[in-house]
């Protein structure tokens, strides 16, 4: 009785941590570290700017319930998009992993328009602010 209770157990265990890495699993966001790391070696400067945060709202906007999604992009992400997608290159499901052509990209899009008056993406980066606004709600 007591072997049966025990199999019994270590199956209703096993099922239950299969359940959590399932739950766990979804509506999680890809991480594409190589364009955080490479935004970071490229504007050293903004990494020292306490007030800001670099990470995916860099290039990615937020859903209705504020969490980042990886659909959605702001002007900034957008026109790195683009840029990385230029030649007939596609990001495909993994993204650009040429370390050398995302930094490539990044410097291509300073010259770019921002949504901010009379400044491009590399002006707002100099003065030590993000490039990239919140996308627009449709």
């Amino acid at each position: 009785m007591r072997n049966m209770w025990k199999l019994g157990t270590v199956f209703t265990c096993g099922m239950v941590c299969l359940g959590m890495l399932f739950v766990g699993g979804l509506d999680r966001a890809e991480a594409r570290p190589q364009y955080r790391t490479q935004f970071l070696k490229t504007y050293p400067k903004l990494k020292k700017n306490k007030e800001i945060k670099i990470n995916c709202f860099v290039c990615h906007g937020k859903n209705d319930k504020g969490k980042m999604d990886k659909k959605k992009r702001n002007n900034y992400g957008k026109a790195l998009q683009k840029q990385l997608t230029a030649g007939g290159q596609e990001l495909g499901k993994t993204g650009q992993k040429d370390k050398a052509k995302i930094k490539e990209a990044l410097v291509k899009i300073e010259k770019e328009k921002s949504a901010t008056k009379d400044m491009s993406f590399g002006d707002l980066i100099k003065a030590g602010k993000l490039p990239g606004t919140q996308p627009k709600k449709k």
